[in-house]
C-alpha cells in the first residue's frame, strides 16, 4: 500500500509585487527561464520541493531540472528529536522536516530515499521526507525474531515484476534469517535461512546480495523462485568480518570493513568475474559515506556544486600513499541521507529473475 500526498500539485495562483506600472502588480510566474534556473540552483532540497509547488511555470521548470538538481546535492546527516527530523548540510544548517507516522515509531534506516519507520507492533511506514510519498508495510508476524535496533537492522526496498508491487526485505546483523514482505493481491511475510550469520544485505543492479561473517557472498532470490545461492568467488578474504557493510555508487558495489579507529579495508566486488578487488585511494574516485545505521553510499564528489568535503568523524581506506581530501575518504554518521537517491523515486530498484 502506498500513499502520495500531492505536494507537487500545481497552482494557478501567482505571487504578486507592487512593481507593475499598470496595475501595481507583477506576475512572478512569468520570470524568464534563465532567471528561474539561477534561482533553483541556489535552493536547498527542502526549498526546491516548495518552489515547484508554487505555480505551473515554476513546477514545469523544477520537474525538468529535478534529476540534475538532486544529483548535484551533497549528502546530509540525519538526526531526530521530539518527533521531528533534522537534515544537516555540510555548512551545519539544519532543516527541520516533520514526518508523518513518526509518533510512537523509531527510524531504523533509509532505503531508496525512504526513511524506514518501525512501530511497536513491527509494522513499517516508509516515508520519503521530500516527495512526501509513503509506503505501508503491515506488521511482521515473526515478532520474536524482529529487532528494531537501528544499528542492527538492515532493510532494503525493491520492486518485483512478479507482483508489480514493492518488496520490503530485511535482516539483522549476526542473525541467519532474511525476511521479506510481498505486496499485491495476497500480501504475505516469509523468510529464508542461511547457514552463517549475516552482516548486511543490499540491492544492486537487479539483484539482492548478502554477506556473512565468513566473507561469503550470497545472492538472494525472491518469489517465484526464493533461494539463497552462495557465489563461488575466485579469491577469498583472509579474515572473518565483523564491521562490514555494502556500499554502492550505483555503478559499482563495494564492501567496506572497519578494521581500526580510522582505517577501513575496502573491496570492489566484481560479480561477473566473481572476485574481490582491494581498493585504495589511488584506484577509486569516490568518497564513502558510512552510516552506523543502514545508510551508506559511495559518491563522486565531482558531481556536486561544491566538491569540498568537511572535516569530521571519519577515516581513510588502508595502506594508501596519496593524501587526497576526496578520494577514499570515509565519513561516518549515525545516518546519512542522499538527495541523489530521490531520483530512484517509486518504484524502487527493480529485482530481475
Amino acid at each position: 500500500m502506498s500513499r502520495n500526498q500531492n505536494a507537487d500539485a500545481p497552482t494557478n495562483k501567482s505571487l504578486k509585487t507592487s512593481e507593475d506600472e499598470d496595475s501595481g502588480l507583477r506576475d512572478w510566474s512569468n520570470l524568464t527561464e534563465d532567471l528561474l534556473l539561477r534561482i533553483t540552483w541556489k535552493l536547498e532540497p527542502t526549498d526546491f520541493f516548495g518552489f515547484r509547488g508554487t505555480c505551473n511555470p515554476w513546477r514545469s521548470m523544477a520537474l525538468s531540472q529535478i534529476k540534475k538538481f538532486m544529483g548535484s546535492r551533497r549528502p546530509m546527516k540525519v538526526s531526530c528529536s521530539n518527533g521531528a527530523f533534522y537534515f544537516e548540510d555540510f555548512e551545519g544548517r539544519k532543516h527541520k522536516i516533520p514526518l508523518p507516522h513518526s509518533t510512537g515509531r523509531v527510524c531504523i534506516g533509509v532505503t531508496c530515499g525512504y526513511m524506514i519507520m518501525a512501530g511497536r507492533d513491527r509494522d513499517f511506514w516508509l516515508v520519503n521526507p521530500f516527495k512526501r510519498h509513503e509506503i505501508y508495510i503491515p506488521a511482521c508476524p515473526f515478532h520474536p525474531w524482529v529487532n528494531t535496533n537501528a544499528s542492527q537492522f538492515r532493510g532494503v526496498l525493491v520492486f518485483s515484476p512478479f507482483t508489480s508491487q514493492p518488496v520490503f526485505v530485511f535482516s539483522h546483523k549476526f542473525t541467519n534469517k532474511i525476511f521479506y514482505h510481498m505486496s499485491g493481491n495476497q500480501p504475505s511475510w516469509n523468510w529464508l535461512d542461511l547457514n552463517f550469520p549475516i552482516l548486511d544485505i543490499h540491492a544492486f543492479k537487479g539483484k539482492i546480495y548478502a554477506v556473512t561473517v565468513t566473507s561469503c557472498l550470497v545472492e538472494v532470490g525472491l518469489p517465484p523462485r526464493p533461494s539463497l545461492e552462495p557465489l563461488e568467488m575466485k579469491n577469498h578474504l583472509t579474515r572473518h568480518l565483523l564491521r562490514s557493510e555494502f556500499v554502492t555508487s550505483g555503478k559499482s558495489l563495494y564492501l567496506l570493513d572497519c578494521c581500526s579507529a580510522d582505517g577501513y579495508d575496502g573491496y570492489e566486488i566484481d560479480v561477473e568475474k566473481r572476485e574481490y578487488v582491494q581498493i585504495d585511494k589511488t584506484t577509486v574516485e569516490n568518497a564513502f559515506f558510512v552510516g552506523d545505521w543502514k545508510s551508506s553510499a559511495a559518491v563522486d564528489a565531482d558531481t556536486w556544486v561544491d566538491s569540498q568535503i568537511p572535516d569530521g568523524k571519519g577515516g581513510y581506506l588502508k595502506d594508501t600513499s596519496e593524501k587526497s581530501d576526496i578520494k577514499g575518504r570515509c565519513l561516518i554518521a549515525n545516518m546519512w541521507y542522499f538527495p541523489h537517491e530521490l531520483n530512484c523515486g517509486y518504484p524502487a530498484a527493480t529485482v530481475v529473475y
